[in-house]
């Protein structure tokens, strides 16, 4: 049966697009599994604007879904699909698709809401070659679920002994052979009977392994799981530097096997050592080198040739672009991973491997994941953590520059099962767009903490110098509060938060009973909490010559009282060990609790940082200040709250993306470097993403403004766009409701007289003012909704009130796509002048949900758009009956990475 693929655009993220305003949600029903069905090959995935589908091998109870699915493709796709008008599945088609044996016949759906989306399937037709086939629902088209499936089905196909697909195109269908060769595959294509044959092997290529691990999340988490479980490590560099490293792992136990290769040919002890690279015999899984800059190419080459999955190149680098296209070029034609240059290495505390790549002490094995890039970076970051005894489960350090990214750690921490928190230090960010949806993904099943990434990440000189737009910190914030990740500006507080997360359970709420030996101690403690958001019920002050037993019989107690979700115990050891017996009471306590229980020693002996052995759930989080203790209290009540709330759902709006991409297109032909849109570029952009744009005419002359106000019937505004008086309420720069010539020509003059206010002309250059004419519209709240992509979180969307509110005063509030129906819903409320939107006071109110419709439209395009640099929808009039666009200033700018294009962007 005739192939065919109707999805062209690869991407990450999925969801179904259509008529209406439903949500999406996908149900987790399940039934009784057929015989042979591959469990394996079930997936959760997340495409190209986050939203999560289901991917699984179909079922032969799916017949009804089958039907639905089919019912909702348009007749050109299913044309395309059958070569010929197919309206309706018969019983017989039904029953032949969805009843396969999963080896010589497979199929694999996309599920969203409980609804097939989209369906690939492979039928053998030779011992190791089968025939593939994609029809995919026309509102998921655009999606990336063509390549999504490809990938998939391409490795099930190679687990049954399949090595070559082959398909048949119809020419007007060149999406099919395009997404095959961005996958990386050598494709061969012959025309006969009115056909394009298409015909690719289906073996992984160094391009097509490349492509997997940035699009598949099984595959990305595979590739960092290799890196940290090796069986046979090759240390290649200076005895100098390597013999630190041999002791290191011998010191450490590491399970698996060491040889060495001292370029200077110096002794090494403690481990054999091999003339070369090439005399390393059994294959190889990880070499560490540390060699010039000039010998790095011959290093990836040989590594590679002995079967190395994965290079630690610890060299510094002294150019960092030259390090990096050696290193990263290399490795990805070759199928490494590499992490570096300038990385401080790899550490796994798992006793089955015990391996410890670093310079640093083996810490204690625990539940925290550490991720930093520099080596610089990733000695401060270990130090505090064996400063704090942290127990690590394992540690990565990438280099500035390395072909691992965070995101492809992150999405190895999401299926580790050893790592319950993950912590970054961030110097920089890939893809934007992917490693948002994959913290995002990621914090909902473990807690993410990171290190001040708006302070750390925009103060940088060369943030400072960018002349395109970039989003201001505190829309960092507002994204990473938005993604549910734990945002600390000091890294001791980050590993205060990892200490609590790590050992105790997540509160249920922000209530905190104090208990502790003193009664002002008691009363700062209970201020202290208050004063940090938590809500701190009555304290337990307990006289100063408490025993150990009497503070744990009110702990007890406190943990069995439902009005309270956490427990802080605040004890103090003056003259006697009550604190060091409390502690080790305390502990036992600890690990029987299902809500947090927390510690706080002040003594003269550090109790605090006495605990030894592995960390883990159970164990009592400890700290020397009870402020310490507080905030990461308070970090993880609010992480706590936002993983039980309802995430939303974005809603399904009819758009039409392909006619925006056009105009984005003609944009760039016509200014390559980019440029403003025209005010007819940017109604026409609006209109393709439902928005309405009331149209405003540019005049010069009073002539023209009187005949354009004629035109419209009166009763119209003219106002001045100038950049200069653009959002200054106090200048004369806005007359509504003109009714006649009279009164424009009063307005006219009026605008040459603030020209010469400002400087700008005479009273003859109103022309200087940029006047436009237009129709007046129903009073309302004037908002300003703007979005810009930011080169390192992609694009973030902003709400205000138009004028001196936004610009003044920072009532701004910041969401990056995709937006759900939470998200829209939260942006409107967290104004502060927010009652101005719902009737409060004299105000009339608006139509909030207009509002949040437009966010989610504003969302949508600048998601869809990355070369849209900068959107101001400025003022939207919100009334209580509608929302309309008066002014739109709309900047494009070619496509750029911000990092180089061998940099992996996964």
């Amino acid at each position: 049966m005739p192939p065919t693929l109707t999805d062209p655009r690869g991407g990450d993220s999925a969801e179904p697009r259509g008529g209406g305003a439903s949500m999406r949600r996908v149900s987790a029903q399940e039934s009784e599994l057929p015989v042979g069905y591959p469990v394996e090959w079930e997936a959760d995935v997340v495409l190209s604007d986050g939203g999560t589908a289901r991917l699984r091998p179909i079922r032969p109870d799916d017949g009804q879904l089958l039907v639905d699915f089919y019912a909702r493709v348009s007749e050109e796709s299913k044309f395309l699909r059958f070569f010929a008008p197919y309206p309706v599945l018969s019983p017989r088609d039904v029953e032949r698709f969805t009843h396969v044996d999963y080896v010589t016949r497979a199929a694999l759906i996309l599920t969203i809401r409980d609804q097939m989306v989209a369906v690939g399937r492979f039928d053998r037709v030779e011992n190791d070659e089968a025939e593939v086939a994609f029809l995919v629902e026309d509102s998921q088209q655009g999606r990336g679920v063509g390549p999504l499936l490809l990938e998939h089905l391409a490795e099930a196909a190679r687990e049954r002994g399949i090595t070559r697909f082959t398909a048949e195109v119809l020419p007007q269908n060149r999406a099919m052979v395009r997404v095959f060769t961005d996958a990386g595959y050598r494709v061969s294509r012959q025309f006969e009977d009115g056909v394009v044959l298409v015909d690719f092997p289906i073996l992984p290529t160094d391009t097509s392994v490349g492509v997997m691990e940035r699009r598949e999340h099984r595959a990305e988490g595979n590739s960092i799981r290799r890196l940290l479980t090796p069986e046979r490590v090759l240390l290649l560099g200076p005895g100098r530097r390597i013999q630190p490293l041999a002791d290191t792992l011998r010191r450490n136990q590491f399970t698996g096997e060491v040889v060495a290769v001292a370029t200077d040919e110096a002794e090494v002890t403690g481990v054999p050592v091999i003339a070369s690279v090439q005399d390393c015999g059994d294959p190889l899984d990880l070499a560490v080198v540390a060699v010039a800059e000039s010998e790095l190419g011959g290093v990836v080459i040989d590594a590679a040739h002995q079967g190395a999955k994965g290079m630690l190149v610890l060299s510094p680098s002294g150019s960092a672009a030259a390090s990096r296209g050696t290193v990263v070029s290399l490795a990805r034609a070759y199928g490494l991973r590499a992490l570096g240059p300038d990385t401080l290495g790899l550490i796994n505390t798992d006793d089955a491997y015990r391996l410890n790549v670093t310079p640093a002490p083996m810490p204690r094995t625990g539940r925290v994941g550490l991720f930093c890039q520099s080596a610089a970076v990733g000695v401060v970051l270990l130090s505090a953590a064996l400063e704090h005894n942290i127990g690590i489960s394992n540690f990565l350090s990438t280099g500035a520059y390395s072909d691992v990214t965070g995101n492809d750690v992150m999405q190895f921490w999401e299926d580790d099962e050893r790592t319950a928190v993950c912590v970054l230090s961030l110097d920089k960010i890939g893809n934007p767009r992917k490693f948002t949806r994959i913290v995002r993904r990621l914090a909902r099943r473990k807690p993410v903490v990171v290190f001040s990434p708006s302070r750390s990440l925009r103060s940088s000189p060369q943030v400072r110098g960018r002349s395109s737009p970039v989003a201001p910190p505190e829309a960092i914030d507002s994204l990473f509060r938005q993604s549910g990740v734990i945002v600390c500006e000091r890294r001791d507080a980050m590993y205060d938060v990892a200490k609590l997360l790590g050992r105790q359970p997540l509160p249920s709420g922000p209530r905190v009973r104090v208990i502790t030996n003193d009664d002002t101690l008691a009363a700062q403690v209970t201020a202290a909490a208050a004063r940090m958001g938590l809500t701190p019920n009555e304290p337990v002050a307990l006289p100063t010559d408490t025993g150990p037993d009497a503070i744990v019989d009110a702990a007890r107690a406190a943990l069995d009282d439902p009005v309270n979700d956490s427990v802080l115990c605040v004890v103090v050891g003056v003259y006697d060990t009550v604190a060091s017996d409390a502690h080790h009471r305390l502990s036992a306590l600890a690990d029987t609790t299902v809500k947090p229980l927390i510690g706080v020693f002040v003594d003269f002996e550090r109790v605090a940082r006495r605990a030894t052995g592995t960390d883990g759930p159970g164990q009592l989080p400890t700290y020397a200040s009870y402020g310490d203790a507080l905030a990461a209290l308070n970090a993880v009540s609010a992480y706590a709250h936002w993983r039980a709330r309802d995430p939303g759902a974005v809603p399904m709006l009819e758009l039409d993306v392909d006619a925006a991409r056009r105009i984005v297109h003609d944009v760039l032909t016509d200014a390559p470097e980019g440029r403003a849109m025209t005010d007819d570029e940017a109604t026409a952009l609006l209109r393709a993403f439902g928005i309405r744009a009331v149209p405003r005419y540019r005049v010069s002359t009073l002539e023209e403004a009187t005949r354009v106000a004629s035109r419209l019937g009166w009763d119209v505004v003219l106002k001045a766009t100038a950049p200069a008086v653009r959002g200054l309420p106090d200048l004369a720069s806005v007359h509504r409701h003109l009714d006649d010539p009279q009164e424009m020509a009063a307005a006219w003059a009026d605008l040459g007289r603030l020209m010469v206010e400002l400087g700008l002309g005479s009273v003859d250059d109103q022309a200087l003012a940029e006047p436009v004419v237009q129709a007046t519209m129903p009073p309302g709240v004037s908002l300003a909704i703007s979005s810009v992509e930011d080169p390192d979180y992609g694009p973030v969307i902003s709400l205000g009130l138009a004028g001196l509110a936004s610009d003044m005063l920072g009532d701004v509030v910041h969401r990056v796509p995709p937006l759900t129906d939470v998200d829209a819903a939260a942006m409107v409320r967290s104004l502060r002048a927010a009652p101005l939107l719902f009737g409060q006071g004299r105000s009339r109110g608006v139509d909030v949900a207009r509002v949040e419709e437009l966010l989610h439209r504003v969302a949508e395009m600048a998601d869809e758009l990355p070369q849209l640099s900068e959107v101001v929808l400025n003022p939207c009039l919100a009334s209580t009956r509608d929302v309309a666009v008066l002014g739109a200033r709309i900047t494009v700018l070619p496509t750029r990475e911000v990092r180089d294009p061998q940099v992996r962007a996964l």
